[in-house]
């Protein structure tokens, strides 16, 4: 008798989430462009408002597309493995290269201006515009160098873990917060201090990767590789959500204006679209279909339009042991662009 008492509850509690998920407004996007870009390696990619420019780093050089046109270009001297990351208010660039060097580098003039040494396996990284410094995270080396931009130079390096670090976000108020892999952990990090001053635990989370911050209500959602998103509230690490979402997840990738968060999931080959608007109801409102292997990207708020590196696996390619997923087709490396 209990557990049909039980069961009854469940049944009435997954119907209630289902009344307020059908409530909110269903956004309805789609693939309405795809963008030809030369075949490699890619990681992060991000939006410069300012430029009206996607950054897409490739390895040797980065991959450049002008939202109006859907010009492709290439920066030259943005050599990144990971991320290519422009400093508002310059034409800096900051660059992460896997054989640990933090690359400086003027976009306008497509000009490298300095390289400076980086810890192990230098990858993502935030600015923070409260000491205008970006705050690098070594992601094998489990710290955090701290560069100045206009100074071209690395002011500090601060310990954030032994463990595997991923991708950080700023609050625009002094504090970073990133995510590390191998504990399901989020490090707080204090700007002016520089220093850890705490960590959040990701209840239910395995190797996080991607983080996005929501200024409105102040949460942080991670994407995790168990197939789940994580969201907490970034002043008191408090357990907000624990959404579903397809295997495979990398970015996350936050439009303010729309109050969407959008987490690409390579190894299903889907597109999660989750509201953010009522922080009491936060929902998986739509779910896209994209490519196996699409798994970054960025926004460009203006518009709504995202912009995923995708590609298609090779049929005749054999799965290298520990590899991340099939070798790529030659010549099917493309932008998809999913619109609103």
């Amino acid at each position: 008798m209990k557990a049909i008492r039980a069961a009854l509850l469940l049944s009435a509690a997954v119907l209630g989430f289902t009344s307020h998920v059908g409530a909110a407004e269903t956004p309805n996007y789609r693939i309405i462009d795809r963008i030809k870009v030369p075949d490699g390696a890619f990681d992060y990619a991000t939006f410069d408002a300012a430029t009206g420019h996607v950054y897409m780093p490739r390895g040797s050089f980065t991959t450049v597309i002008d939202v109006k046109s859907g010009q492709v270009s290439q920066l030259k001297s943005g050599a990144s493995d990971h991320i290519a990351l422009s400093v508002p208010g310059t034409d800096l660039m900051v660059l992460t290269q896997r054989r640990g060097v933090i690359r400086i580098a003027d976009k306008t003039a497509d000009k490298v201006l300095a390289d400076l040494p980086g810890g192990k396996n230098p990858n993502s990284a935030a600015y923070d515009p409260l000491t205008k410094r970006v705050f690098v995270m070594n992601k094998d080396s489990g710290d955090a160098a701290i560069v100045d931009p206009l100074a071209r130079k690395v002011v500090a390096t601060i310990p954030i873990s032994p463990n595997t670090l991923e991708f950080p976000v700023s609050d625009g108020q002094g504090r970073i917060f990133d995510n590390i892999e191998t504990t399901a952990e989020i490090a707080v990090i204090d700007t002016k201090a520089q220093e850890v001053t705490g960590t959040y635990k990701l209840a239910g989370c395995e190797e996080p990767s991607g983080l996005a911050y929501v200024p409105d209500s102040k949460l942080l959602i991670s994407s995790c590789g168990n197939g789940v998103a994580k969201v907490i509230q970034a002043d008191t690490g408090k357990d907000v959500a624990t959404l579903a979402i397809g295997r495979g997840p990398d970015a996350v990738i936050y439009d303010p204006a729309r109050k969407l968060a959008f987490i690409p999931c390579g190894r299903d080959g889907v597109l999660d679209i989750i509201s953010l608007a009522d922080p009491v109801h936060i929902a998986v409102v739509q779910r896209v279909q994209t490519q196996q292997g699409s798994r970054t990207g960025t926004v460009d708020s203006g518009t709504g339009r995202l912009y995923l590196m995708a590609s298609k696996p090779d049929p005749n390619a054999v799965v290298p042991p520990g590899g991340r997923g099939a070798p790529r087709l030659a010549g099917s490396w493309e932008v998809l662009v999913i619109g609103p």
